[in-house]
């Protein structure tokens, strides 16, 4: 397995891992992102074909992230037929690890009230601090999560 970066002309890739309502909004709106330095895409790779992502945002309105601070992990996903197998803890560890070395220190995650096994995941790591309900709409689907801290000690 090997995880890295995805870089903009892969975006088409991410539609494998999930079904998307509008894949060229999507595809649009990362390129933004990732082009700006907004955000990052992580993506887990078993030989060239994806079995997870995990997505890390710099920047935001709301404080779930600040530039060369806090940020903020979101649409974690490991495929179905490779979860169970350790394949999203060690996603999240390399991301936060890679971020780490670029000086976040903080990490903010939204997770579903009934996704236990994320919450599960997220509370191992250190995301303990409740920090807020949010409510997001995206490409027409309306969802709530909780939003947790994860703050370094140093």
């Amino acid at each position: 397995m090997e995880i890295r970066k995805l870089s903009s002309p892969e975006l088409p890739l991410l539609t494998q891992l999930f079904d998307y309502n509008d894949p060229e909004e999507m595809i649009k709106q990362n390129t933004r992102d990732i082009e700006t330095g907004a955000a990052d895409i992580f993506v887990m790779f078993d030989g060239d074909f994806p079995v997870g992502e995990l997505h890390a945002a710099y920047i935001s309105e709301d404080g779930r992230a600040e530039k060369g601070k806090r940020a903020y992990l979101f649409a974690f996903r490991i495929r179905d037929g490779h979860q169970g197998r350790g394949l999203g803890r060690r996603l999240l560890k390399y991301v936060i690890n890679e971020l780490e070395k670029q000086g976040y220190r903080e990490f903010t995650v939204g997770v579903e009230d009934d996704n236990e096994r994320a919450k599960h995941i997220y509370r191992s790591f250190g995301f303990t601090g409740f920090l807020a309900r949010k409510y997001e709409e995206f490409q027409g689907d309306r969802y709530g999560y909780g939003l947790y801290l994860r703050r370094n000690k140093q």
